[in-house]
């Protein structure tokens, strides 16, 4: 079983409005974005965490170049920043939505997140009207 954050806008209150649906967020480790870091952040239309990934990337590249690194090490340092990035990605998803204005309002678990977002609209039947 997974668990998963449910953020709702601020001024959502306890219901939604007609069209606005929460954003659920799963927690732990993030494969897609450890695969597809900047594609991953882009899809979740998180701007500026794109940009500072591709940065951070180029630069760590850029660095171990101009170090002199071997190959092997050039891949493991590329696999490190992967698995950072795949183990931090939804906290840092959680961090953009609270600045967006989005409030965490509950935790779900589920085996997905289909199912995470039934639980919750099966516990709270008022917000889905």
């Amino acid at each position: 079983m997974k668990l998963y954050t449910v953020h709702l806008p601020a001024g959502a209150g306890s219901g939604l409005a007609p069209g606005v649906e929460p954003v659920l967020v799963k927690e732990g480790f993030c494969w897609p974005a450890a695969i597809f870091s900047v594609f991953w952040a882009l899809w979740h239309r998180l701007w500026m965490l794109a940009l500072l990934l591709l940065l951070a990337s180029a630069a760590i590249e850029t660095g171990l170049a101009a170090l002199g690194a071997d190959e092997a090490f050039r891949v493991a340092a590329s696999l490190g920043f992967a698995l950072f990035v795949g183990g931090t990605a939804n906290d840092w998803r959680r961090y953009w939505l609270a600045r967006e204005g989005y409030r965490l309002c509950d935790i779900v678990g589920a085996r997905n997140q289909d199912d995470a977002f039934r639980r919750w609209g099966d516990a709270q039947p008022s917000a889905l009207i």
